[in-house]
C-alpha cells in the first residue's frame, strides 16, 4: 500500500550493463515493462511491480570502486539532485547495442528524458 510501513522495494544487482539490458529485453518480450527507471548516479535501475504490487529493482552499480562512488557522492551534482534522472530503457538498450561505451551510458544525465527529473523534497 502506498505510504504505509513495510518493504519499499527489493533490489537485484547485475554484474554489468549487458546483463541488465538482456533481462530488460527478456522481460519486455514477455510483456513485462518497468514502471519507472532512474539513473541515480551511483546505480542505473529499472523498477518493476510483482503480482502482489511489491516493487522490484533490477540494477547495476555505475562505479567500479567504492572510492569512485564516494568521490561522486561529494559532488555538487549529487547534492543538488540525490535521487536521480529518469531515462528511457529503450534508448539505453539501443545505444548499448550500437556500441556506445558503458561509461557514457551510465553517466547520470546522458540519457535524460526531457523535462523529467527526480529531486528530493
Amino acid at each position: 500500500m502506498p505510504n504505509s510501513v513495510g518493504l519499499d522495494h527489493l533490489a537485484y544487482a547485475y554484474a554489468d550493463l549487458g546483463e541488465l539490458i538482456a533481462t530488460y529485453e527478456r522481460l519486455k518480450a514477455a510483456g513485462i515493462l518497468p514502471v519507472s527507471t532512474t539513473n541515480h548516479g551511483s546505480s542505473t535501475s529499472l523498477y518493476y511491480r510483482d503480482p502482489d504490487a511489491n516493487q522490484v529493482a533490477l540494477k547495476i552499480d555505475n562505479f567500479d570502486t567504492v572510492e569512485e562512488l564516494h568521490g561522486w557522492l561529494r559532488t555538487r551534482e549529487f547534492a543538488e539532485n540525490p535521487i536521480g534522472i529518469v531515462f528511457d530503457p529503450e534508448e539505453l538498450a539501443a545505444q548499448f547495442h550500437a556500441g556506445v561505451p558503458v561509461e557514457q551510458l551510465t553517466r547520470r544525465g546522458y540519457l535524460r528524458m526531457p523535462g523529467v527529473n527526480l529531486k528530493a523534497d
